[in-house]
């Protein structure tokens, strides 16, 4: 005799079923994965620190989701949150200011003006000499930031450019960096004298690449 229910595969395993989309064993398994996960998230919660700092290094309790990240790790495993780079004893980052960043650019200034002499002597045309300028300016500036994180008149004056969370530069920050020295100044300089109202001591070419300009010593 007919139970009145019209018979179904299915939706989840395939097998038959009559009344429903799902058999019974496949709703009691997802009533089962739903229990487990409000349990996960409700744990989550509990464990979840009242403040946990922003500035959370790797190796404590992410700062986002409250789960612990492992020391070497940069960003969480669970919620993908961006630890900021993080040296033991290292402290807040130093930021440096606009007089010795001045000194710093005054002394590439004269190395790169030795260059640009030689090159006006040696190259007829005004203008291909002025176009090879920008450009070995171009590779001085970016090679140096990507290779050593700092030119040699920010060497000889113990500061270096990082990207904002305290990583080395990356190339593509770099090459946005350098374009972005040419925007500060074609604004009467106006880019350059942010550094000195700063916090972060940020000119307008480390807002437009995401660096800062820190001390080494």
């Amino acid at each position: 005799m007919s139970s009145g229910f019209a018979t179904a595969r299915c939706l989840h395993c395939g097998s038959y079923t009559e009344g429903g989309q799902f058999c019974a064993d496949c709703v009691e398994r997802q009533r089962a994965e739903e229990k487990a996960r409000a349990e996960r998230v409700a744990q989550s919660v509990a464990d979840r620190p009242a403040a946990a700092s922003a500035s959370s290094p790797a190796g404590s309790l992410c700062p986002s989701c409250g789960r612990f990240a492992s020391p070497d790790a940069k960003f969480c495993g669970y919620c993908r949150y961006q630890f900021r780079a993080y040296q033991p004893g290292a402290g807040e980052l130093a930021y440096a200011g606009f007089w010795i960043r001045f000194l710093a650019w005054f002394i590439d200034g004269v190395i790169l003006g030795g260059v640009n002499v030689v090159i006006s002597l040696g190259v007829a045309n005004p203008f291909s000499a002025f176009v090879l300028e920008i450009i070995l300016g171009a590779i001085y500036h970016i090679a140096f930031w990507i290779g050593q994180g700092a030119t040699p008149g920010k060497m000889a004056v113990g500061i270096k450019v990082v990207m904002a969370n305290g990583e080395p530069i990356e190339f593509g920050a770099a090459v946005l960096r350098y374009f972005g020295y040419w925007l500060s100044g074609l604004i009467l300089g106006i880019g350059y004298l942010m550094i000195a109202f700063s916090a972060e001591k940020r000119g307008l070419h480390d807002n437009i690449a995401g660096t800062v300009v820190i001390k080494t010593r």
